[in-house]
């Protein structure tokens, strides 16, 4: 789905990766992590290189102010580096969670993404029979003129409660089943690309590169921060991920303890799942935000192409979607779009001053 790779990183394409705090949690833990395989005396860095590298670092944090500086700045140089290449991938971490790139063939992946598909069509049948109207009334004793008990009361407190969750989750879910995807990320963004599409007819990932031109400072800074929220919890989801791989790996040394490596990628995965779910919410909000930029704008995007305005609701889906094929650049088969714009209306003659209406109030007003 091309709205991912435009939205997540729309107005964040001109990110500079900063050191986030995953990044220092990363460095603090691999080096926690290797203090003891490295030893505190001097025949323990005699061996591979590798073991040999870490003891000079371990000198050099004795040597010194000037060399604590050299170790500082080789530190950041290591964590920017770093950090330049979770930026890099987290587009693409986001195109796998939402379901995009997931393979649909295959002996492992493949079964696990009809599995998690198949989930997902139950929990909207489960959601849509709960917002039924019919079904959601069905149960409960027939209105008298009597108040309710306070049982009752609750009871149908609960009831509205479950009903509002269950339209919200809905809210994220694409209406046709034949745009649902595996995950909760994936569905969001379908989810709104389907409610853009039915409204106005286009395809909002098209016309972006048109459309963030036209924002102004206010609505830009506000998909600014949007983006930034969802890249940068992006980022950390990696960097929690490559907490635990590495604390893992770090562990199969010899006179490494188990116990804390252990202790390392249990607090990883559990970070990396609250991570997720707030990703998650993050890319909600900004979905939202980017349907209300649609929204405002629409109408300035057909503007600054040249095509006429829509008069009505159903022109406005038709010319939406004359607009999305006309701005399509993958589609190497684009039908010929032909619209006329209506000539622009005559301004009315400005009255000249020798005019009769003129003179006669002149001539009115005078004593």
């Amino acid at each position: 789905m091309g709205a991912i790779s435009a939205f997540a990183s729309g107005p964040a394409k001109r990110w500079t990766a900063l050191i986030s705090g995953g990044a220092y949690a990363f460095l603090a833990v691999v080096v926690l992590l290797l203090r003891p395989w490295v030893g505190p005396t001097a025949e323990s860095c005699e061996g591979d290189d590798l073991r040999a590298a870490v003891c000079d670092l371990a000198d050099l944090a004795e040597g010194g102010p000037l060399a604590l500086t050299a170790l500082g700045v080789l530190a950041v140089v290591v964590a920017t580096g770093l950090s330049l290449v979770v930026a890099a991938l987290a587009v693409p971490l986001l195109q796998l969670l939402a379901g995009t790139s997931l393979p649909t063939h295959g002996v492992l992946v493949a079964p696990l993404v009809r599995l998690a598909l198949r989930r997902q069509y139950v929990v909207k049948r489960r959601l849509t029979a709960l917002t039924d109207p019919d079904v959601a009334d069905a149960p409960g004793p027939a209105p008298t003129s009597a108040p309710p008990t306070p049982l009752a009361a609750a009871h149908g407190a609960q009831s509205a409660t479950r009903v509002a969750r269950a339209r919200r989750k809905l809210h994220r879910l694409p209406v046709h089943d034949d745009l649902m995807l595996p995950t909760r990320i994936g569905n969001s963004f379908a989810a709104m690309n389907g409610r853009v599409r039915g409204r106005h007819g286009m395809d909002p990932s098209v016309g972006w590169p048109l459309l963030e031109q036209l924002f102004d400072d206010a609505a830009r800074r506000q998909l600014e921060q949007g983006s930034a929220q969802v890249l940068g919890r992006a980022r950390n989801l990696l960097w929690a991920v490559l907490t635990v791989l590495v604390s893992l790996v770090i562990s199969l040394l010899d006179r490494v303890h188990d116990l804390p490596a252990a202790i390392v990628a249990v607090a990883g995965c559990v970070i990396a799942l609250l991570l997720l779910v707030g990703l998650g919410d993050s890319v909600d909000a900004y979905t939202d935000t980017v349907e209300a930029a649609v929204l405002r704008h629409h109408d300035a995007l057909y503007e600054a192409a040249g095509w006429p305005l829509p008069a009505d609701t159903e022109a406005a889906r038709r010319t939406g979607a004359e607009f999305t094929v006309y701005l399509n650049r993958v589609d190497g088969a684009r039908p010929e779009v032909v619209f006329e714009r209506p000539p622009p209306e005559p301004s009315p003659p400005a009255p000249s001053p020798s005019s009769p209406q003129s003179s006669s109030r002149q001539e009115g007003a005078a004593p």
